[in-house]
């Protein structure tokens, strides 16, 4: 038994891959979809989609928030942004905790201090996912 995956971004079709589970980061909390789900529209936070590929190889992403889309045969992620967790190092992942927080640090208008909490929650998700 298996479902088609899809990983969408803004600039390109990330991944889609035959896979037998993926488990994604609702915003209510983690979300195991398999084969013959019930039809779900749920928004993402930032966090980690884990896919199990049918060819028993497991993939996980860090996405930064998004959509997904489920029927019984795919599940869609419509992410704002993606990166393979083997492309993701610690370093990276403290410089946007540093990076978010200097924003956050410098925000004057309600706005910009919006954007840096936005920008310090996916930094947070980040040095979690990398942390394991």
């Amino acid at each position: 038994m298996a479902l088609t995956f899809e990983l969408v971004t803004p600039e390109a079709s990330a991944a889609t891959i035959n896979a037998t589970m993926v488990v994604v980061p609702g915003a209510e909390g983690d979300m195991g979809v398999l084969e013959d789900h019930a039809p779900t529209v749920s928004s993402l936070r930032p966090g980690v989609v884990s896919v199990n590929g049918t060819d028993g190889g497991d993939t996980g992403y860090f996405v930064a928030g998004g959509f997904a889309e489920i029927t019984g045969e795919r599940c869609v992620i419509l992410a704002e942004s993606a990166t393979a967790l083997s492309d993701l190092t610690a370093e990276a992942a403290q410089a946007a905790m540093t990076e978010a927080k200097a924003a956050l640090d410098t925000a004057t208008s309600e706005g910009e201090k919006n954007a840096a909490e936005r920008k310090l929650a996916i930094a947070e998700a980040m040095v979690e996912a990398v942390a394991g």
